[in-house]
């Protein structure tokens, strides 16, 4: 019916009757396999409209949809300077609220996440007060990308939920909620929602404005998943639209590159070169259109392939794209990505974190990762003393506590260790929450500090009151020493990683020492107690440590063969 109307339009030489009949065939035509159908169409019907009808901002809205998914950023910025005069000049309600939606896609895809969620808070409010559902429901569909992009999309569960629940034949919100499950550790609920969708080859998933982003979540589900024959299946699916970006709804979001999540599958299937293939095309349609977070997303992704692949040269350059992409995370604040990011650098360079969980660990790996330079910090013979610390328990404590009671103890904990570390002519090489890694020139004067924040703690937990709930403050500190500064990525993680682990080994209100920083201050009037033979996770052999008597310990003082070191 709708190609008739154009049909008439066209005898009657209607351009407003044409331009409209094409709106509505376009409307019609959602599916990624009519991309370039639907830009004809769009290009046809800003052809014949004029004035400001719901029709030429249709048509113009048509237009810059398809230029975003075909990847033609000039287009979508030139035809949303058209849509928003006309939408602030006509008043309609759908286009006041999409303006602001369309403005927070932008910001998203450039990485702008605060930006973009006062956008989308923008379009909210005008949905609420035109009482349009499909206008709040697009909201959620933001939220959860810019969430997502946080790394706080188990915060988004019960919407989505609640999404599902209202609407149990819309199928979109599914893969949302099997992704959201596996990103927050429910590994056999999201595999229940993924094999549901997974019946019948994904035909339960319908090929409308939804199909391209669930296949994108699904294929990130299978390759994490590792489920080949299922990789296999929406690989086959999801290529014929390797140069296309991934566009929800009226662009509501813009998920990048098809290329990445093909590349994703590629690699779970282990067709390397291939894989290889669509990282470079994401990379390139990403980098090209200013999609930032898709951009860093690429990056990883290659990168975690070509560790996986581990041929001649790989690691080399998987670690070049890993520092692209981490550059990209912690500009935009993603933190998730940037925590995976380190992990896999890390793992790069040789050091096992496997087992990350506290402050500590964290600390160390984003020091591995970036590698400061701790020559300015070396004693005379080259060598650095490294100091790891954090509060014992601190994870339970914030949650008994509740966020705004913990902040203040963690404020007076860090404000403890920063005068220290200032006292001692310490350097603060990193923080992470309640975790510190520092560097001195001289072992005695980090093992003063280490005993000068334990002493001042104590003092501090003496003066607690029971009345206000006030809970002590239990410290693990842990300090090992060596030529962290020579050439070469090895020395430097292997001392990292043994400081670290030495601090692991502490409980709260404990200092452990390496032996080889206790043979340092021999000789000084540090009291030790018995040695332990451990062996330390990620390091070869047995290992030994020793404790610090800090409760017999006069006031710190730098006397001894130690000040030189």
């Amino acid at each position: 019916m709708a190609r008739e109307a154009k049909a008439i339009g066209e005898r009657l030489r209607n351009a407003e009757l044409q331009a409209s009949a094409l709106n509505t065939l376009h409307f019609m035509h959602s599916g990624p396999q009519f991309a370039r159908e639907r830009a004809a169409m769009a290009s046809e019907a800003v052809e014949l409209t004029a004035g400001g009808s719901v029709g030429v901002l249709n048509a113009h809205m048509n237009q810059m949809v398809d230029a975003l998914e075909l990847g033609d950023i000039d287009t979508v910025d030139r035809e949303l300077a058209i849509l928003v005069p006309l939408a602030e000049r006509t008043r309609q309600p759908w286009f006041l609220a999409s303006v602001p939606f369309w403005g927070a896609m932008r910001a998203i895809m450039q990485g702008h996440l605060e930006e973009g969620e006062q956008k989308a808070q923008q379009s909210f409010a005008i949905g609420q007060r035109f009482q349009n559902p499909a206008i709040i429901a697009n909201y959620g569909v933001q939220l959860f990308g810019i969430r997502l992009q946080q790394g706080r999309s188990a915060e988004m569960e019960p919407l989505i939920r609640q999404q599902i629940a209202q609407n149990p034949s819309l199928i979109a919100w599914l893969p949302a909620l099997a992704l959201t499950l596996m990103l927050s550790g429910k590994e056999e609920e999201a595999r229940e929602t993924f094999e549901k969708l997974a019946a019948d080859d994904f035909q339960v998933v319908p090929m409308d404005g939804g199909w391209f982003t669930a296949m994108q979540r699904l294929a990130t589900i299978a390759s994490y998943l590792g489920d080949k024959s299922r990789a296999a299946r929406l690989y086959e699916m999801l290529l014929p639209y390797r140069n296309l970006n991934i566009v929800i709804a009226n662009a509501m979001i813009c998920d990048g590159s098809t290329s990445r999540p093909l590349g994703m599958l590629a690699t779970t299937l282990e067709r390397w070169e291939t894989a290889e293939e669509h990282f470079r095309e994401a990379i390139e349609m990403n980098a090209r259109t200013g999609a930032r977070p898709n951009l860093g997303r690429a990056q990883f992704e290659y990168a975690r392939m070509l560790l996986t692949r581990d041929a001649a040269g790989h690691r080399v350059q998987a670690l070049q794209l890993l520092d692209e992409a981490l550059t990209l995370f912690q500009d935009i604040g993603m933190k998730r990505d940037v925590e995976e990011a380190l992990k896999l650098k890390v793992k790069a360079q040789g050091i096992d974190l496997t087992d990350i969980g506290t402050s500590i660990d964290t600390v160390a790996r984003g020091a591995l990762a970036e590698q400061p330079d701790l020559r300015p910090h070396a004693a005379p013979d080259g060598t650095v003393t490294i100091m790891f610390s954090d509060i014992e328990g601190s994870t339970a404590m914030a949650d008994r506590l509740g966020d705004t009671k913990f902040m203040e103890v963690l404020r007076e904990h860090n404000a403890i260790v920063r005068k220290q570390i200032k006292a001692h002519n310490g350097f603060e090489v990193k923080s992470e929450g309640d975790g510190f890694m520092l560097a001195f020139q001289s072992a005695r004067k980090a093992l003063d500090c280490a005993i000068s924040i334990q002493q001042a703690l104590e003092t501090r937990n003496s003066q607690l009151s029971t009345v206000n709930s006030d809970e002590p403050i239990l410290v693990r500190i842990g300090l090992h020493a060596g030529e962290v500064i020579k050439e070469g990525e090895d020395f430097f993680g292997r001392n990292v990683i043994m400081a670290a682990r030495v601090a692991s080994q502490a409980h709260g209100g404990e200092i452990l020492a390496s032996g080889i920083l206790k043979g340092l201050v021999e000789g000084s009037d540090v009291v030790w107690g018995e040695k332990r033979t451990v062996v330390l996770k990620g390091l070869s052999g047995e290992h030994e440590i020793w404790a610090v008597e800090w409760r017999t310990a006069n006031a710190p003082s730098d006397t001894g063969r130690a000040d030189s070191n």
